[in-house]
């Protein structure tokens, strides 16, 4: 991994250079790493969509935002869906009338 090391070097930050050489010691998987389809933390699911009997391929993903202290609002959920392929944003594209 190439990363500048200008920044810690250049504060004398041991701190911050102890943490680059951390940060460079880590591996990554390979190009043909394999990743579960079901693994709990993943950041987006596939979820198929049925439009006028058509099934468009959809990322879904949620984000949560919250704070303990906010009194108005004590969790807010976004969830958002994702065409997958061109074929599906396509055919949302056709629906809202962008097309």
């Amino acid at each position: 991994m190439a990363a500048d090391t200008g920044c810690g070097a250049a504060s004398h930050d041991l701190q911050l250079m102890a943490l680059l050489h951390e940060l460079q010691a880590l591996t990554c998987p390979g190009e043909h790493a394999h990743i579960s389809g079901t693994d709990p933390v993943g950041v987006a699911s596939s979820m198929p969509l049925e439009v006028d009997g058509v099934v468009l391929s959809m990322l879904s993903t949620t984000t949560i935002f919250g704070t303990p202290v906010d009194i108005t609002l004590a969790e807010l959920a976004l969830e958002a869906f994702v065409p997958a392929d061109a074929v599906a944003a396509a055919a949302l594209r056709r629906l809202a009338g962008t097309a």
